[in-house]
């Protein structure tokens, strides 16, 4: 079984971790260009190559030895003058300046780390977000739409409208036997990856693939601030031009603690408001504790690649 994520980083990573388990799947994971912020924004803007972030991400969660090699890649430093850089993002900066090509510095990682699968960028270009917003005011570039908060976003599309997907990406997403999108932010890691030439055009000729959508554990205050389940779909669902074939999302229970913190950000678990048979609720979330020892909501890897497998085969 071909299966095709779309994503950014932490979202999809997530999910590719579940995924890598299953023998019997071909993966591909298909990753936005246009992160902006921290040591990925830097190398951007001062080497003129992809962001590196989110494709570091989805490696380490692919590497056969995510424990030694995965660590490595995900170190960052904390002082001096490689301060908030990880290793494996200057790794695939040096990479791209050696054999001019941010893809060939993927493939050429992918073999150091033995990945079980394919990460590919959706293109080669530096591509930034434009967001419209209800009120007539526009951000631009992803880092701007992430300090808006509690805004509506009624139209996005990238600064560049020549740009065209990479034909590898092309060709796994017609030959793909699935198609996941998510999970991940709306606007700048779904939908940032649909807006790029060619992409819709690919799906839309694959008429067999089953069209995946995971939704976010929580709403986000500069993306989807108090949007609920079928928002969010209809959001894909306009920009991709096709319907969702099943739409996954995550009906646990989370402590008041933890609802109470996310509240403070202006983040709610998004609401099922959706009687559709397409719909498939369970309990699919993880608590985790990030580094600062703070309670997070992820997704359990094991319990949403479980979920997905069952429903695409049965459909």
């Amino acid at each position: 079984m071909r299966i095709v994520t779309v994503g950014g980083g932490t979202g999809i990573s997530t999910l590719l971790k579940g995924l890598k388990q299953f023998r019997e799947i071909e993966l591909t994971a298909v990753v936005t260009v246009t992160d902006e912020g921290g040591s990925s924004g830097i190398i951007r803007e001062e080497y003129s190559v992809p962001p590196p972030g989110d494709i570091r991400n989805n490696l380490v969660a692919l590497a056969k030895d995510e424990e030694i090699l995965g660590k490595l890649f995900n170190y960052r430093f904390s002082n001096g003058f490689l301060s908030g850089h990880t290793v494996g993002n200057i790794i695939l900066t040096a990479l791209s300046k050696i054999t001019g090509s941010f893809t060939k510095a993927i493939e050429l990682t992918s073999e150091v780390l033995a990945i079980e699968g394919t990460v590919l960028p959706v293109s080669e270009s530096l591509i930034r977000l434009v967001a419209v917003y209800d009120d007539g005011t526009i951000s631009v570039g992803e880092k701007e739409i992430m300090n808006q908060k509690r805004k509506k976003i009624v139209n996005i599309y990238i600064d560049k409208p020549d740009v065209f997907i990479l034909p590898d990406t092309k060709d796994a997403l017609e030959n793909a036997d699935v198609i996941v999108f998510g999970p991940g932010s709306l606007y700048t890691s779904i939908v940032s990856n649909i807006i790029v030439n060619g992409f819709r055009e690919a799906v839309r000729k694959n008429k067999r693939a089953k069209i995946v959508f995971v939704a976010n554990l929580m709403t986000q205050s500069s993306e989807t601030y108090n949007l609920t389940l079928s928002e969010h779909v209809k959001i894909v669902e306009k920009y991709l031009k096709r319907e969702m074939d099943i739409i996954i999302v995550s009906s646990s229970k989370i402590p008041e603690e933890i609802l109470k913190s996310y509240e403070k950000e202006n983040s709610i678990p998004v609401k099922i408001d959706m009687n559709d048979q397409r719909v498939i609720a369970t309990d699919l979330c993880d608590i985790i504790k990030d580094v600062d020892g703070r309670l997070k909501l992820r997704h359990d890897p094991d319990k949403i690649a479980k979920v997905i497998l069952e429903h695409v085969r049965r459909y």
